[in-house]
């Protein structure tokens, strides 16, 4: 099982691996290179977590002006669990958990069965400038903490492997 959250901000890869070792209670990261690019890498109970610079090459254009992605990667042996199920619900909340603490934007792909083919497009995430901790639920002034922004338009997702 894994997945990708692209992260829009203007701090450097050193810092944003800092700030979500610290939100994710990780262990320290490596920082390595591959291929000319650099990228932090946490290990931790069969849980991979990179962060990285988005490559041009690999992004599509709903997230070409995110220039980080967080990919997380977990390795399940010998299990019944539904991952795809899973990575459906963690996508999103990742999302949200780095928007809302980090106060960066992010984005990750929703997928969805349309007839015989698959579509997919793109939901975006950021704090809420005007949310105040101060007033709850319910009462007057209350404002969500996450502002989900306009999700791009579901497009027919191609596969190179037919």
């Amino acid at each position: 099982m894994s997945f990708q959250i692209y992260i829009k901000t203007d701090k450097s890869l050193r810092q944003l691996a800092k700030e979500m070792r610290e939100l994710l209670s990780l262990p320290p990261f490596t920082q390595s290179s591959h291929a000319g690019e650099t990228y932090c890498q946490f290990e931790m109970f069969g849980m991979l977590v990179l962060l990285r610079r988005s490559g041009e090459e690999e992004q599509d254009p709903e997230v070409s002006d995110f220039p980080y992605c967080f990919d997380m990667q977990m390795t399940f042996s010998e299990h019944e669990l539904d991952t795809d199920e899973l990575e459906y619900q963690l996508q999103p909340y990742y999302a949200q958990l780095l928007a809302f603490h980090l106060h960066v934007e992010t984005a990750h792909l929703e997928k969805q069965k349309a007839g015989e083919h698959w579509q997919v497009r793109y939901q975006y995430y950021r704090k809420n400038p005007q949310w105040n901790s101060s007033i709850l639920y319910g009462e007057q002034g209350w404002q969500p903490a996450i502002l989900p922004g306009t999700p791009s338009k579901w497009r027919r997702f191609t596969s190179l492997f037919h």
